[in-house]
């Protein structure tokens, strides 16, 4: 019966990939997939969805994946990349939710195409070094993980979104007020006080949503923060945009 199923499934993959050889797109998400194994990289593909299957590994061929423009392999066992992930520079979109990573290889940082990357629910403990040297990111999730503080480094990142909710996160350096484009800060479910949050960051920044609910201050306390009224002032502009 095991047999059976297994060659089930290696015949339901070929037709995948057959299919996928034309389309430029594979998805073969929820299938006990254990490895990408070689015959998975296609060099034409621009989307690969792998969702919820049981991958503890992803194989150096994707480097082979030149036109990958989509990555998704949430809810799988991943606790690595590899060194060569840094060729696939046609990447804009990765979702890496919900696996083991507590690090990402310096090849990262040469991803300047990517746009939307994903980091929900994994085991980091600090915010990766490489993803600070990407330049087009617009949103960059790492809620759900171990994050303990937001570094001084943090002014070279180039993000419009940061999504830090969920975290362990008791200090925020005073250089986040030099980030050039971040405009939405989710801060929900850590463990700041309210003099953990940098006034410059409300006087004297680009920030035009910060989201704070869940921890050790109320929205009461915050209103009677230094800055709040510059703040209040950028977040009713932006809303006005949106109407």
């Amino acid at each position: 019966m095991g047999n059976t199923h297994t060659a089930n499934s290696g015949s339901t993959l070929k037709k995948h990939i057959e299919t996928a050889t034309k389309t430029g797109v594979l998805q073969y998400d929820n299938k006990k997939l254990k490895e990408i194994s070689p015959g998975l990289c296609l060099p034409n593909l621009r989307t690969l969805s792998l969702n919820d299957n049981e991958l503890q590994t992803i194989a150096t061929e994707i480097s082979l994946m030149v036109n990958l423009r989509n990555l998704s392999v949430r809810n799988n066992q991943i606790a690595q990349l590899p060194d060569c992930f840094g060729q696939l520079k046609k990447l804009e979109n990765i979702q890496l939710a919900q696996n083991q990573l507590r690090s990402l290889p310096s090849s990262f940082a040469s991803l300047n195409s990517l746009r939307q990357l994903v980091l929900s629910n994994n085991s980091f403990t600090t915010i990766p070094e490489s993803i600070l040297k990407l330049t087009n990111l617009q949103l960059l999730d790492l809620s759900s993980n171990q994050i303990t503080q937001i570094p001084d480094q943090i002014q070279a990142i180039q993000v419009d979104e940061l999504n830090l909710n969920d975290n362990r996160i008791a200090k925020i350096s005073e250089h986040i007020r030099l980030c050039p484009r971040l405009k939405t800060l989710r801060i929900d479910r850590n463990n700041l006080a309210l003099d953990a949050i940098p006034a410059g960051l409300l006087t004297d920044s680009n920030l035009s949503l910060l989201s704070f609910e869940g921890n050790r201050f109320d929205e009461k306390a915050f209103q009677g923060k230094e800055g709040y009224e510059q703040y209040m002032q950028r977040f009713t502009a932006s809303r006005r945009k949106l109407e």
